[in-house]
């Protein structure tokens, strides 16, 4: 069976516990490299305005082996990844994100292709 490449977006938390430039920065490294790890390709990150660090709409509690932690958290560093994915490798990227302790939440969604619409000349108004 043939692996198909589909177009995904990547929304994700980074936890407010590493709230430094650099911590950041290795998380987005550390994400972009289980992307590529699994066959993807990234073609964009954005990270700065209008997401970057923002307060939530209700405190989110941390879980750590299943189970919630004592943590509880009001704000986030959040980050859009556009990027190419192998569809078999969809469950195994998901599970290192389940992992990887920085990344408080994620959400993949598939990107459906946009429809070309060719341009519609006008045709002139004739007067009768």
């Amino acid at each position: 069976m043939r692996d198909r490449k589909r177009e995904y977006e990547l929304l994700f938390i980074v936890s407010p516990m590493r709230s430094s430039e650099e911590e950041i920065s290795a998380t987005i490294e550390r994400v972009s490299q289980q992307i590529t790890g699994v066959g993807g390709v990234i073609n964009t990150v954005l990270q700065t305005s209008p997401w970057g660090r923002r307060k939530f709409a209700y405190p989110m509690r941390e879980y750590a082996e299943g189970e919630a932690s004592r943590r509880v958290f009001t704000e986030g560093y959040y980050v859009l990844v556009n990027c190419t994915l192998p569809t078999l490798q969809i469950r195994e990227l998901e599970r290192l994100f389940k992992l990887n302790e920085a990344v408080l939440r994620y959400l993949l969604t598939q990107v459906e292709p946009r429809p070309v619409v060719a341009a519609v000349a006008e045709a002139p108004a004739s007067d009768a």
